[in-house]
């Protein structure tokens, strides 16, 4: 069943989900942005704009017909009218709602670049500094798959764009196009004594010591064999302890063996004697 953009912003949104929402969206915007696809073509629809399950990714319709139908909105209309129609908490952060109104409200000229600096402003207090924004180097631990970027036009003229690990029918006619899955903004793990950042790669990520069965090695006897399980679901995000012998911990309160335990951006993960930072962005 596909899960569309009109029910990821259904029901009543807390603070965070909303701005994780908001941060996929602009993040599956720049990367499409990055491989030259034009903006005019992407239908700006709610409806028809949907999540990867697989990725935790938004795909997107192209519709790179001349003179088309379509009504064509521009990308600061669309978070307008995504904002002002979302149901949000009134219990959580207020404020937060009132300022990111304020700031769609009366931006001139919108700019991916600058909403998502003003997103993570609003998130977490404080602005973005130019020399934290993180970048891919030599430190950046990312399981090994490639995705081939790929792209198709059905006979109509309609292309399907996205973050997806491989070529997929989504319908008769309309094809999926995928990037590489090593450039996407994905959450990671932050190794507090070697400082490694672990990517997290799949909905159910596995950390423990046995190579054979997880998604990225702790090399300490410490550790079980399969230690715990960082789970992606509908853009948030929970740590599972698999019955471990030496623990599994939250800010330093231990968890309950295979309890989904939420955890979110800075959030401190401690398994056995290994530490971590949990990191969205």
């Amino acid at each position: 069943m596909k899960t569309d953009l009109e029910k990821l912003f259904s029901g009543t949104l807390t603070k965070e989900q909303l701005m994780n929402h908001l941060l996929n969206i602009v993040d599956s915007l720049t990367e499409l942005e990055k491989n030259n696809v034009d903006f005019e073509n992407i239908l700006l629809d709610k409806k028809h704009i949907f999540l990867d399950h697989f990725s935790n990714r938004l795909v997107f319709m192209c519709v790179p017909i001349k003179d088309n139908v379509f009504e064509k909105v521009s990308m600061g209309e669309f978070f307008k009218e995504l904002i002002a129609s979302t149901t949000y908490d009134e219990n959580d952060d207020l404020l937060c709602f009132i300022k990111l109104h304020n700031y769609i409200a009366s931006t001139p000229a919108f700019q991916l670049k600058d909403f998502k600096e003003k997103l993570i402003e609003f998130s977490t207090g404080r602005k973005q500094r130019k020399e934290q924004v993180r970048e891919t180097n030599s430190n950046f631990y990312s399981p090994g798959f490639i995705t081939r970027a790929l792209m198709a036009t059905d006979e109509e003229g309609t292309t399907v764009l996205g973050e997806l690990n491989e070529l997929e029918e989504y319908e008769e006619g309309t094809t999926a196009l995928g990037v590489d899955n090593r450039n996407l903004s994905k959450p990671y793990l932050i190794d507090a004594e070697s400082g490694t950042n672990i990517v997290v790669t799949k909905e159910v990520f596995k950390l423990g010591r046995d190579p054979e069965q997880v998604d990225y090695t702790l090399n300490s006897k410490v550790v079980g064999r399969i230690h715990a399980e960082l789970v992606t679901t509908d853009g948030e995000y929970f740590l599972i302890d698999k019955h471990s012998r030496n623990g599994s911990y939250v800010n330093g309160v231990k968890l309950s063996s295979n309890e989904k335990t939420k955890i979110k951006h800075e959030d401190r993960i401690k398994l056995a004697n290994q530490e971590f930072i949990f990191k969205l962005f």
